[in-house]
């Protein structure tokens, strides 16, 4: 009997399994955790280039306390805004609250013979998901980047200002605003509101006629500042900047501006333009700075249904003659449509295709950004930059729970980063500084420096 029982070997194939089922186990839990290891370095890199570029930013308190400066050295007013620059964005978009995991955050700020080398390093320890059964609790991930001032290069650049002037950008712009809104319109058992709505119509006259019982009037009568507010001041401080401090020549930036139309149209869309491309600097920043919200005449206006970056994409395609250069020389320039908006789609798609979710029975499509359409610009060339303002969810909307929040939000940010050129995405929460941010990523997209540029 004891000699059959080890000759026999029925069940070999379910103990090898078994065996087999462990280091495979490991390896696909390696994986996962290896892939959200990346997606985190990705974004912490991200927060490390706006750091140190930050922190030695011409308007920064650090590069204020530089030019005091009667000798070379260590500059820790700079290091410790750069420090608060990489915590305010750090891990915006993994879809994980990283904000109690183990971080380390170094910067160096130094003025050497006249030049100023900012370095960010960071490491933060990262729980791991299935290898923590292996022992192998945190992955660390590490990063360093680096901004030089006192280098010059000079490279020519065409830009497309693309503004979302859409009602969802009507929102009050930070969280305080917000609060105070929502007190302000709060009664009647009725919620209160997020988004100052500007209702009215043009008569034949040509006169904007007021609605009495637009949301846009209580916002302006109780000094509730919008997120187009500060999208349009933001917009023309860039372009001061440009011209006080960026530019090295009078034609190494051409700026032309759109916005989704003054007025949403009954049927349709469009982009209306702001301002023809000019190196006229002064006359730009008149016209952005008076980009405002997008008027309806009612309530439920073409079933709210008024953005559709489909026909915002390919229309400024339209208006960009060529394809993008190498922008050595003003015959060649580089071409960069430079993209603000808070990245939700919401159009009328009767018989079409929606990436998102269908609004009831009406044809509405709420959507993330489709990238076919910015791919398609960039298959000429062309460069795309896109601040994202941060979509903030109106507080117990229906739309948004119901059709919304669990179908695409995740993908918000993520398409909108997949259609920005490579290195040419920001996201601005409602109480960052969004002047900073755009002049930033201005210059991230002219791959232009007056003195100020990402080292590695």
């Amino acid at each position: 009997m004891r000699t059959n029982f080890w000759k026999d070997r029925s069940g070999n194939f379910g103990i090898l399994t078994a065996l087999a089922l462990v280091p495979l186990i490991g390896a696909a839990g390696l994986a996962i955790d290896f892939g959200r290891a990346l997606a985190l370095r990705s974004e912490l890199m991200g927060a490390a280039d706006a750091a140190a570029l930050g922190a030695v930013g011409q308007t920064s308190p650090g590069f204020i306390a530089i030019k005091k400066m009667k000798e070379d050295g260590k500059v820790t007013l700079a290091e410790d805004d750069g420090r608060k620059l990489f915590l305010s964005h750090r891990g915006i978009n993994v879809g994980e609250d990283v904000s109690e995991w183990p971080l380390e955050v170094t910067v160096a700020v130094q003025r050497t013979s006249g030049a100023i080398t900012s370095t960010v390093a960071f490491s933060m320890g990262m729980p791991t998901t299935f290898t923590k059964i292996f022992g192998h609790t945190h992955m660390t991930v590490t990063g360093e980047a680096a901004a030089v001032y006192g280098s010059e290069s000079k490279t020519y650049t065409d830009f497309y200002m693309l503004l979302d002037n859409t009602p969802s950008m009507g929102i009050a712009a930070t969280t305080k605003d917000i609060q105070k809104f929502q007190a302000i319109t709060k009664g009647n058992g009725q919620r209160g509101c997020e988004f100052a709505c500007h209702l009215g119509w043009t008569g034949s006259n040509g006169k904007f006629n007021e609605d009495a019982n637009s949301s846009y009037l209580v916002a302006r009568k109780n000094n509730i500042t919008l997120r187009i507010d500060v999208v349009a001041k933001a917009a023309q401080s860039l372009i001061d900047r440009v011209r006080e401090e960026m530019a090295t020549s009078v034609d190494q930036y051409h700026v032309a501006a759109y916005s989704f139309g003054k007025a949403a149209l009954k049927d349709g869309y469009k982009i209306e333009k702001v301002l023809s491309s000019t190196v006229d600097m002064s006359t730009a920043s008149q016209a952005v700075g008076k980009v405002a919200i997008q008027t309806t005449d009612h309530d439920h206006f073409h079933e709210n249904a008024l953005t559709s970056f489909d026909t915002a994409l390919t229309e400024i395609g339209k208006e960009i003659i060529g394809n993008g250069g190498s922008g050595t020389n003003r015959m060649d320039p580089q071409k960069v449509v430079y993209f603000v908006t808070d990245g939700v789609a919401d159009s009328l798609k009767l018989g079409g295709a929606c990436g998102g979710s269908w609004y009831q029975d009406k044809g509405r499509c709420l959507e993330p950004i489709d990238v076919k359409y910015c791919k398609a610009l960039k298959d000429r060339q062309i460069k795309i930059a896109v601040l994202y303002t941060t979509y903030i969810p109106p507080d117990g909307d229906h739309i948004w729970e119901t059709y919304m929040k669990k179908q695409f939000a995740k993908r918000i940010a993520t398409a909108l980063k997949d259609c920005a050129s490579d290195d040419l995405f920001f996201e601005v929460g409602p109480d960052d500084d969004m002047s900073q941010a755009m002049a930033n990523l201005f210059t991230k997209a002219a791959n232009s420096y007056k003195g100020l540029r990402l080292a590695f």
